[in-house]
């Protein structure tokens, strides 16, 4: 999955979580009281589990998903640098329109 199929699949089950954004560059999201990130949320709604939303978790459930580990890295660092700025941005776009 690369990034365009990522924030296509995003967009289309986000609805089905609770998005807030916290002041540490967080993007959590919250279905069922369990909490997610963007990579495990896709992963739990195409039905392969739930993954915690450590950074292993978070690399887990992108090889379930068919993600390269240098896009999961940049999904869940909370950098404010290169390549996980502007995927951060491209999300926070797609879930809030932003």
């Amino acid at each position: 999955m690369n990034q365009n199929e990522f924030l296509t699949t995003l967009s289309k089950v986000s609805s089905g979580y609770k998005w807030d954004y916290y002041t540490d560059n967080r993007l959590l999201g919250v279905r069922g009281g369990k909490t997610f990130n963007p990579v495990t949320a896709v992963a739990y709604s195409l039905g392969h589990g739930v993954f915690p939303t450590t950074k292993r978790g978070t690399l887990r459930a992108a090889r379930k998903i068919g993600m390269n580990s240098n896009l999961a890295n940049a999904i869940y660092s909370q950098s404010n640098r290169g390549h996980a700025q502007i995927v951060r941005g491209k999300m926070l776009s797609t879930l809030f329109g932003w």
